[in-house]
């Protein structure tokens, strides 16, 4: 029998942090590349680059969360995945083609030409077929990828206990295995377009989804479980010290660390950073600050919307700034790209979804502000 599920604000939250991530990151590869080493800002603009590197892993982790919490009580029927597929099909796969081809023509208009149709078409299927049509869009192609697998993990979820009660270890141990095997056999060249490099956040977002009251439970019980609640975010704070400092020292040409080291940094920091953020939100949930928890859940809300329209800001501004100057008006500049970057992603997609027909087709599932209906309990949230 399926178990009802109650909508979780705390779900739109975490999506909105883990786009701030995102944003940081693009927002400082200008500023990172062209600020003298030694100075402070450059300092700043390091953490900021390197610290936001939790996008990726952090809604991966939302999603497998998520779906897991909305299937995994529900009986397995052809009808489920039926829908399931139609869902992701419209909502995910037709934005990702339309922005694959958006960007795709720009390239081809900016640094490429059209006279050659024929390869311009091959290239651009290799590139569709591959999530590199832009350097932001392979997140959408690793999302079809656990897409596909998720029946198969969902049943093997609800078949055998074992998988459930230790899938946290278990997506460590084929996301490690694999990135050892790929260092050692170079399968591919650039593993973070294949899903199983994030294993442990899926595993680990997958976990959470199918035990959730019970860590629900334990979260609002946070002076009890104090001690464990102190380590995930001192963890936190040691591994981003940890990231960003090998990042600095790259950088700056300074003896490092291997590959092998650096893979574990950047992975245990992000999985630091989503049980962090998993926890920040239940805590943001039961405080009485109505306007953040309104614009984090419409941030959420548009979430994947940004994501695929923010780079185009980007290239857009990005030409005409200069790679020098003033550190003031250089450091001003970057700010101004942020900002605009930021509220021209969410004022573009907010205007489609209040007042384009058919919004899905470029920016995936959304809402007009005015049809927003009220939340009720006992109701699943729809998944992305």
């Amino acid at each position: 029998m399926a178990l009802k599920r109650k909508y979780l604000d705390e779900v739109q939250y975490a999506r909105a942090l883990a786009l701030f991530a995102v944003f940081a990151v693009h927002a400082t590869s200008h500023g990172v590349a062209n600020t003298d080493t030694g100075s402070f800002m450059f300092g700043v603009y390091n953490f900021l680059n390197i610290a936001g590197k939790i996008g990726t892993p952090a809604f991966i982790f939302l999603s497998s969360f998520i779906l897991f919490y909305t299937y995994y009580h529900r009986d397995l029927t052809a009808k489920l995945f039926q829908q399931f597929y139609k869902k992701r099909l419209l909502f995910i796969l037709v934005p990702y083609v339309v922005f694959s081809v958006f960007y795709f023509l720009i390239y081809q208009r900016l640094y490429g030409s059209f006279d050659d149709i024929p390869a311009m078409a091959e290239n651009f299927l290799y590139k569709v077929a591959t999530g590199n049509a832009h350097f932001h869009l392979y997140f959408v192609f690793v999302s079809v990828q656990f897409y596909l697998m998720f029946p198969v993990l969902l049943y093997l979820f609800k078949k055998f206990k074992w998988i459930r009660k230790y899938s946290f270890f278990i997506g460590i141990a084929i996301q490690w295995a694999w990135v050892l095997l790929n260092a050692e056999y170079g399968f591919v060249p650039s593993k973070s377009v294949v899903s199983l490099s994030y294993m442990m956040f899926y595993f680990f977002g997958a976990f959470l989804g199918v035990y959730y009251e019970s860590v629900a439970a334990w979260i609002r019980d946070w002076r009890k479980n104090f001690a464990g609640i102190v380590f995930i975010f001192a963890g936190f704070a040691a591994m981003i010290y940890f990231y960003v400092d090998i990042y600095y020292n790259i950088r700056t040409g300074q003896p490092t660390f291997s590959n092998r080291v650096v893979e574990f940094a950047w992975s245990t920091h992000a999985l630091f950073a989503c049980a962090a953020i998993f926890i920040t939100v239940h805590f943001l949930a039961s405080l009485k600050l109505v306007f953040l928890k309104k614009l984090l859940t419409e941030l959420g809300t548009v979430s994947f919307g940004m994501y695929l329209i923010h780079p185009f800001f980007l290239m857009v501004l990005r030409p005409v700034l200069p790679n020098n100057g003033e550190p003031l008006e250089f450091h001003s500049l970057q700010l101004a790209v942020l900002l605009i970057m930021f509220f021209g992603s969410w004022f573009t997609v907010r205007f489609f979804y209040e007042f384009v027909p058919h919004s899905w087709i470029v920016f995936g599932k959304g809402n007009r502000l005015r049809d927003l209906p009220k939340i009720k309990k006992g109701v699943a949230p729809k998944p992305l």
